[in-house]
C-alpha cells in the first residue's frame, strides 16, 4: 500500500449513518452524500431555548403507581414512576441537582430520615419527542432512621409522592402521589 490507498476505506454514506465523515482541509464534507458541512442541530437544546418555561413544564406528565392498593404488613411495595413528554418535540427541564427526580413516603425522602448528600449543582432532565421514561423502586415498608438502621412502619395509610427535582415542582404540576394501605 502506498500513502492514500486506504484513505477511501472510510467514507461517509447516506446508507450507513455510522460511517465516519471524511473532511477536506477546508472543513467541507468530502464523503458520498456530503455537502452541508456535516453540521447537525441539537434539537433538545434548540427547543429548550425557544420553548417557554411554562410550556416545558406542562409538557411533562408525572405519574406514580403501585402494584396493589393494600399490602400485608412486611410485604414489599413495588413502585412504578413514569415521566412522559406529551409534545412532538424534545423538552429539557432544569433540575436542582444531578438527582433528576425524587420519591417520598409520608414526606420522608426515599423513605429515610437520614439527610441526603446530593451535590447542589444544577442539571437537566431531557426527553426526546413523546418519550416515556419508566423507573421502578421497591419499598420494604421500612423507614431509615440512621445510616445502618431501618424501622418497620405500622399498619395504616401511607402516601407515596414523586416529583421532578426542581423548584416549585408542585406549583408547576411536576408531581404525583398515590396512597396505599398496610394491613396489620
Amino acid at each position: 500500500m502506498t500513502g492514500n490507498e486506504d484513505f477511501d476505506a472510510l467514507e461517509r454514506s447516506t446508507d450507513d449513518p455510522f460511517a465516519p465523515d471524511r473532511r477536506g482541509s477546508d472543513g467541507e464534507s468530502g464523503g458520498v452524500g456530503g455537502g452541508g458541512g456535516g453540521r447537525t442541530i441539537d434539537w433538545t437544546a434548540f427547543s429548550h431555548v425557544f420553548t417557554p418555561r411554562a410550556l416545558r413544564h406542562r409538557a411533562i406528565d408525572v405519574s406514580v403507581s403501585t402494584d396493589n392498593r393494600r399490602y400485608e404488613h412486611g410485604e414489599p411495595v413495588e413502585i412504578t414512576v413514569e415521566f412522559r413528554n406529551r409534545l412532538p418535540f424534545p423538552i429539557r427541564i432544569r433540575t436542582e441537582s444531578p438527582k433528576r427526580w425524587v420519591w417520598a413516603v409520608d414526606g420522608y425522602r426515599e423513605a429515610s430520615q437520614v439527610p441526603q448528600t446530593v451535590p447542589d449543582r444544577p442539571a437537566a432532565f431531557s426527553f426526546a419527542r413523546r418519550e416515556r421514561k419508566r423507573f421502578r423502586r421497591r419499598w420494604p415498608q421500612r423507614i431509615r432512621v440512621s445510616d445502618d438502621e431501618w424501622k418497620p412502619v405500622d399498619a395504616g395509610t401511607y402516601a407515596i409522592k414523586v416529583r421532578l427535582n426542581c423548584a416549585d415542582a408542585a406549583a408547576r404540576g411536576l408531581v404525583d402521589r398515590t396512597a396505599i394501605e398496610i394491613e396489620g
